[in-house]
């Protein structure tokens, strides 16, 4: 591997500036704005193929918003979809979600997403969990059964792509 390259804190901060705009621009999570950058230097590359499920996973939502982005309009939202899609990148990242977190990365307003969330929940798909930490803020996990069938919905759609 390459040699480790410092960053000054000047850097940093201009990269944090820029994810955050960017995740302004997108109406999204600094992280899914991350993933975002990345997918574009992907394409950019011309390597087109994510190595893993989770990568397809958020390129596939990437791409979800870009589509939106070009009509200008959020025409086509499927909050609950891109929420599940959001819980299958963090599980495999082995990261976790907050319900604020969540509700960005469905691309809906916090109100239409939070009765996402409440409806997730009521179906099973998803658990809540308080933050012994902060009462405030509670975390979300797909269900391991809406885990393994999310990630068969996305293995199929990865093979005819």
């Amino acid at each position: 591997m390459g040699e480790e390259v410092a960053l000054t804190p000047d850097q940093i901060s201009r990269l944090r500036e820029l994810v955050e705009t960017t995740a302004d621009r997108l109406g999204t999570t600094p992280d899914a704005a991350i993933a975002f950058v990345e997918t574009a230097a992907t394409d950019v590359g011309g390597n087109k193929t994510p190595h893993t499920l989770a990568q397809f996973a958020a390129r596939w939502r990437a791409l979800r918003m870009r589509r939106n982005e070009a009509l200008g309009i959020p025409v086509f939202r499927d909050p609950a979809w891109d929420m599940l899609l959001d819980l299958l990148v963090a599980s495999e990242e082995g990261r976790r979600v907050s319900v604020t977190s969540l509700c960005h990365a469905s691309g809906v307003p916090t109100t239409t997403a939070l009765r996402h969330v409440e409806r997730l929940d009521e179906l099973g798909l998803i658990d809540r969990t308080a933050d012994p930490s902060d009462k405030r803020r509670f975390w979300v996990t797909a269900r391991p059964d809406t885990l393994r069938r999310v990630r068969e919905l996305v293995a199929r759609l990865r093979a005819v792509i």
